[in-house]
């Protein structure tokens, strides 16, 4: 990374990720507390510090096809563990429609395909069923294996149970009107857009 003299071509990126997520980065502090509570930050997923680092270096590829930001669980303990209270998930899902906007593709090329399912499972049964999800995803990516060891050691602990995935299910009134009035939202969205 390199030092950036703060010409307004160089904050272009860092301006505009400000202005679009409503979060002030040019307030962090870069102490890394995102960072070490973040539940998927590894050496492959940087995690938020490098991400907030790359905007501010104007390294507008690479923040784009940071992987930190697709794999966001959006849990809040960066936004909450944050001296300055700056909200990743909102600078998260901004270089999300960036990067869809700018044509590019997912790092997990399939996240699409899981959060799909995920919301399916949800609507359907109140709740996520993790090990039908986890089953259709793989099935659907054609490797219906891939999990089995893990699935099987989650079973033998007692943490999942496949008979879960044998009852009808039930459909939860409040979790409806949640997808109802998304429906609705994006409806409204899309009117404006036309």
């Amino acid at each position: 990374m390199h030092r950036l003299k703060g010409t307004p071509d160089e904050r272009r990126f860092l301006t505009e990720v400000i202005r679009r997520s409503g979060q002030n980065l040019l307030e962090c502090l870069q102490c890394g507390r995102c960072t070490a509570s973040c539940p998927i930050s590894s050496p492959t997923v940087g995690g938020p510090r490098r991400l907030i680092a790359q905007i501010h270096c104007d390294m507008r590829a690479e923040a784009l096809r940071d992987p930190t930001w697709w794999y966001c669980v959006s849990c809040g303990t960066c936004a909450s563990r944050c001296p300055v209270e700056i909200n990743m998930y909102q600078v998260a899902t901004t270089l999300c429609e960036m990067a869809e906007e700018a044509g590019i593709e997912p790092s997990e090329q399939a996240i699409h395909l899981f959060e799909d399912l995920f919301l399916k499972s949800v609507r359907r049964h109140g709740r996520v069923r993790e090990l039908s999800t986890v089953m259709r995803y793989n099935l659907q990516m054609r490797r219906p294996f891939q999990d089995a060891g893990k699935g099987l050691r989650l079973i033998l602990k007692g943490a999942i149970s496949p008979l879960g995935m044998m009852g009808g299910g039930r459909k939860d009134p409040v979790v409806e009107r949640i997808f109802t009035r998304s429906a609705t939202v994006e409806q409204g969205e899309s009117d404006h857009e036309g």
